[in-house]
């Protein structure tokens, strides 16, 4: 079988002797946003005459095919190309003498789009926040945020997603500055593209002792409603926050909770109509963070759930099963399950120098596993039950201090194939309604679709190593994966198209279709009912509805600021009890424009200074001190909870997870992980240059490493258990002794538990941790807590991601815990 790259060596060869010859790309400017085309649009391309006159145009096909050539003379200033099916496509060139220029014009052909504003497949365009000026890029075009957002209305996507920093357009109470957030959501939704607003970065004086949540809650309502009332029509939906349960807070899950409450109250004032979703949640493995969030009474505050991932497509069946019992356990499957963001690590990261410095780019390979990936990603997502899905991202991105090459854009602002792959199948598939799974040969997936018109269609493709595997970083295409298969249909003929959506007719005689198929999604129009494999059942209730009604009273919200009695933990999960009657402080706002009466309910311990009876303002809030002791069960866990009554109507509860950490851990059962005291038994996993040593003074193992400049720099040794006799299958945590040389240069620590024992990439499971100091501390991670069976893990990494060029720091002690009679 030829390599896919035997077959692309003239698309990407050609500066053999091309001399200083400039690229291709800058030789021809396509006469369309981005290089995309719309069918039926005449192919100009504008000739820069500042580079030598080359002697030919060549157009070739994504697999380097020649399709037509022609002349070109020196005083020409646009070349039109023929008329071309729709697809992704390279322009090169070569000089009169024939040496040919290297690199090539890459541009697309798309359908018109026809956007189903219910549709299934959506695009993260990050307009305003990646639509922004880069004095650093000669390539950038003008007016970056109506190209993005032509280009999502190209794409024929359903929904876009944007982005909002409250801090900048509310600097100070009550003063409002729309900047271009306003101007951007206006130029999507002109364009018939609905929006998926979210925004984060609380204003300061929102904040009450909180760093990232506000914790102002009539301040957070208000700002709700004014940003739901102005951008009306342009918002169809509101995300509150982003990934809460990793990053982007520091707050505890009950705060998340009754900020999301507040959130909602203030979206629905300002617009009945509008969509709340929760922010999305990154660890698709559902910490007991969101787990903690439902129990606060959460579920009657949104619309819509909310996730992301980045995981590879062999993890989606078991991700999905863990969301859904989610969902079913707290009544959500009235709810549609959206990603708002998903994406790709598969290709690794950037392997070209790109002309900007420090920023690394994807090589043509690169591009075309991305293009391979998406399609396949969204495929099984919609088969899997995911009810929109947000590709991450439009626009040029990269993070990991330049490595890694996001977007489906270039830096030139030209698309990639993966932009064209997902045109093609958001246009083409976008109104048809999925049907069920079809396996018609060994190592080939297909999905069936029916379209308005009653007929079916095909997604189909060969299994490949990004639908088996974990991620790799040097992944290659080196293998097509060709396969055949036979439908039974009616003879004659049957429209299909490649990946990119280049048509091709096949044959059907004696009531058989042969189809071949590649690692590419190919498609198949036209076909007769065919009955799948797997006939697809919706896990949904019911659809999307814009006013859920409740006997509860949702303007009514709890919220607690807890004194140094108590402290929050690192998964922030629940709060350790360091005093008996601990002190909070119980504020309770009344988002209504009545005044209400009412009794408080304490359960779970003893509380101190409950009036009998509480007025609330309207619009306004009382706040209570108040101290608590609380009742502790066989494994030194507890709660708060708190419950109300106001008016006759029971408000949502704040349910607040408190453990007593010092005596879990000494009733605990501890065995030593002896293998983890031998420097032989770690290994080396850093972006820098790593010594592994045994400390004598002080019997520890001493971490040393040095990174280049200007690099992404992470340091996590792997340790993997030796099994059977370290097996943590059925303990409740793994506590270790800590400290670093640089406490005050580490950006994060985390441990990191590992199902398989592939080095770098073995199914990772990220556990953050309070960074130590330069004296020995201990840490504990409790499994439970971050939503983990400890039963098939096979390694474990402790590391830090830090800020300095040199970084050491020693471990010591790692125990396996066991909690009394196995319970976690």
């Amino acid at each position: 079988m030829r390599h896919l790259f035997s077959l692309l060596a003239a698309v990407v060869c050609f500066s053999l002797c091309a001399g200083k010859l400039p690229d291709a790309s800058t030789l021809f400017s396509a006469q369309a946003p981005g290089t995309v085309f719309l069918d039926g649009e005449p192919l100009l391309f504008d000739l820069k005459q500042s580079v030598p006159a080359p002697g030919r145009w060549i157009l070739r096909n994504w697999h380097g095919s020649i399709l037509d050539s022609g002349n070109i003379g020196g005083g020409e200033k646009v070349l039109k190309l023929p008329p071309l099916s729709n697809g992704y496509y390279l322009l090169g060139a070569e000089t009169r003498n024939g040496i040919p220029f290297p690199g090539n014009r890459s541009f697309a052909i798309v359908p018109v789009p026809d956007i189903n504003p219910d549709g299934f497949f959506a695009l993260d365009t990050a307009l305003s926040w990646r639509a922004v000026v880069d004095r650093n890029n000669p390539r950038q075009p003008e007016n970056v945020a109506q190209l993005l957002a032509e280009l999502c209305r190209r794409a024929g996507v359903s929904m876009a997603r944007e982005r909002m920093r409250w801090r900048e357009v509310e600097p100070r109470p009550e003063q409002f500055d729309w900047k271009s957030y306003l101007k951007n959501a206006s130029l999507l939704a002109d364009r018939g593209i609905a929006v998926s607003g979210m925004y984060h970065d609380a204003p300061e004086w929102a904040k009450t002792n909180t760093k990232t949540l506000p914790g102002d809650l009539l301040a957070l309502f208000r700002f709700n409603r004014q940003v739901s009332r102005v951008f009306q029509g342009k918002m169809s939906v509101w995300e509150f926050w982003n990934e809460q349960d990793l990053a982007f807070s520091t707050e505890s899950a009950w705060d998340y909770a009754a900020a999301l409450k507040a959130a909602y109250l203030g979206f629905k004032a300002g617009n009945p109509e509008v969509l709340v979703a929760p922010g999305g949640i990154a660890v698709t493995s559902l910490k007991n963070y969101n787990y903690v969030v439902m129990e606060n009474g959460a579920s009657e505050y949104f619309d819509i759930f909310n996730m992301h991932t980045y995981q590879p497509l062999c993890d989606y069946p078991a991700l999905l099963r863990n969301i859904h019992r989610f969902r079913e356990k707290y009544n959500l499957l009235d709810r549609p399950l959206w990603f708002t963001e998903s994406g790709s690590h598969a290709e690794g990261s950037g392997r070209e120098k790109s002309f900007l410095k420090g920023i690394k780019a994807h090589s043509f390979e690169q591009e075309l596993i991305v293009a391979e990936y998406i399609p396949k990603m969204m495929l099984y997502m919609q088969s899997l039950g995911v009810d929109r899905d947000f590709c991450f991202i439009l626009p040029p991105f990269n993070e990991r201090s330049g490595a890694k090459d996001w977007g489906f854009m270039r830096r030139d602002y030209t698309v990639k194939p993966a932009y064209v792959a997902l045109a093609n199948l958001a246009s083409e598939l976008g109104h048809a309604r999925f049907e069920g799974t079809l396996n018609p040969a060994p190592g080939v997936r297909g999905f069936l679709y029916r379209q308005p018109d009653g007929s079916c269609s095909l997604a189909c493709f060969s299994v490949s190593e990004l639908d088996l595997e974990p991620n790799s970083p040097d992944r290659k295409l080196t293998d097509l994966k060709k396969r055949s298969f036979r439908l039974s249909v009616p003879d004659g003929n049957y429209r299909c198209y490649d990946i990119f959506g280049t048509p091709f007719s096949l044959t059907a005689t004696g009531g058989q279709l042969t189809v071949s198929t590649t690692r590419f999604v190919t498609r198949i129009d036209g076909l007769p009912p065919i009955k799948p494999d797997k006939p697809f059942v919706s896990r949904n209730q019911r659809s999307q509805s814009r006013s859920r009604r409740t006997e509860m009273d949702r303007t009514v919200v709890f919220r607690v600021e807890l004194s140094e009695d108590f402290e929050l933990s690192v998964d922030r999960d629940c709060a350790d009890v360091r005093k008996s009657a601990a002190a909070f402080k119980l504020q309770i706002y009344n988002f209504s424009p009545d005044e209400k009466n009412g009794t408080l309910t304490f359960s779970g311990g003893k509380i101190l200074g409950n009036p009998a009876t509480l007025q609330l303002p309207a619009f306004g809030k009382i706040e209570l001190p108040l101290k608590f002791t609380p009742e502790w069960n066989r494994q030194s866990r507890g709660e708060l909870r708190i419950e109300g009554v106001f008016n006759g109507r029971k408000s949502s509860p704040l349910v607040a997870p408190l453990v007593n950490f010092s005596k879990l851990i000494s009733s605990s059962k501890q065995k030593p992980l002896s293998g983890s005291a031998n420097p032989a038994s770690w290994r080396r996993n850093s972006s820098g240059t790593m010594k592994i040593a045994f400390d004598s003074e002080e019997s520890a193992i001493r971490f040393d490493v040095r990174f280049a400049p200007h690099v992404d720099r992470w340091v996590y040794p792997e340790y993997t258990l030796q099994l059977p006799q370290e097996s943590l299958e059925g303990s409740s945590g793994i506590a270790f002794e800590i400290k670093a040389a640089s406490p005050k240069k580490i950006r994060q620590m985390l441990v990191m538990a590992v199902k398989g024992p592939e080095r770098i990439f073995g199914k990772p499971l990220y556990l953050k941790v309070q960074n130590p100091s330069e004296e020995w501390q201990e840490r504990v991670i409790w499994f439970h807590s971050a939503g983990i069976d400890p039963a098939g893990l096979k390694q474990l990494r402790i590391g830090f991601n830090p800020t300095t060029d040199h970084f050491v720091y020693w471990l010591r002690n790692i125990r396996i815990l066991y909690s009394e009679n196995g319970d976690r």
